[in-house]
């Protein structure tokens, strides 16, 4: 039975043959246009603006949540912990006023 196909490099997202009409080389790799995607969210990819980690690719935005899952929460918390009632006062005249209010001498 004859063995159909090029034999060139292997695409990593798809398994089939690269063709130098359509080769992008990559983390080690050799892909087709249309699989240079984000692992994650499966946006179209380029040359700059890919991200890899482990033999994967990455859009920005993912390759930053695959580092640092809780760095995008954690930020969120923090600005909704800072905001005051009343008005978004900042968060270092609070600290102030509150270290202000207490007696000097003092201690628990």
């Amino acid at each position: 039975m004859p063995q159909w196909g090029g034999g060139g490099e292997i695409c990593p997202r798809c398994q089939k043959t690269v063709y130098p009409a359509e080769k992008l080389a990559a983390c080690s790799a050799s892909w087709h246009k249309g699989c240079f995607k984000c692992k994650t969210c499966n946006s179209l990819l380029t040359l700059a603006s890919y991200k890899d980690f482990s033999q994967d690719i990455y859009c920005k935005s993912c390759y930053q949540d695959k580092l640092h899952p809780h760095e995008r929460n954690r930020k969120q918390l923090e600005s909704k912990f800072n905001r005051q009632p009343g008005g978004g006062a900042n968060p270092a005249t609070t600290t102030e006023a509150a270290s202000a209010s207490e007696p000097a001498g003092e201690e628990e």
